[in-house]
């Protein structure tokens, strides 16, 4: 029981997206997949969980293993480590950079009008409640 908890608190403590799908990521990942195809069938479900628990024993036992071979400088620098951002595959990165070299001050501008766009909300909340009639009290 203390292992499992230990392992919990390690995928916990984890990196949950990474570019380069190291760690428990990969095993997230193939675990997601099998529960979509499981259609929401319970044994299935359960045997993809099962499936990713043993994934996730086999990267632990991979990190300990690489540190005794001298590979790694921790048992647990396979899982846990600084994870690098997936990219966007919708965003062009060098048209952004460029656009950001042109306008350095996007995102204070963006945050104002975040931060105006808010108060307006507040302010026609306020104006709509103030329009209400109330059930009188009889």
């Amino acid at each position: 029981m203390a292992a499992f908890m230990m392992m919990l608190v390690l995928v916990i403590i984890a990196p949950k997206q990474d570019a380069k799908g190291r760690g428990f990521v990969g095993c997230t990942q193939n675990m997601l997949e099998d529960l979509i195809d499981c259609d929401q069938k319970i044994g299935c479900s359960m045997l993809a969980i099962a499936s990713n628990t043993w994934c996730d024993v086999k990267v632990i036992a991979k990190g300990a293993k690489n540190w005794l071979e001298e590979k790694q400088k921790y048992p647990w620098s396979n899982y846990i480590y600084e994870p690098e951002d997936p990219k966007n595959q919708f965003v062009d990165e060098q048209a952004r950079d460029e656009y950001l070299k042109q306008y350095p001050n996007t995102k204070d501008e963006m945050e104002i009008k975040h931060r105006l766009r808010k108060e307006l909300e507040n302010e026609q909340n306020t104006i709509k409640t103030d329009k209400i009639e109330w059930p009188k009290e009889q």
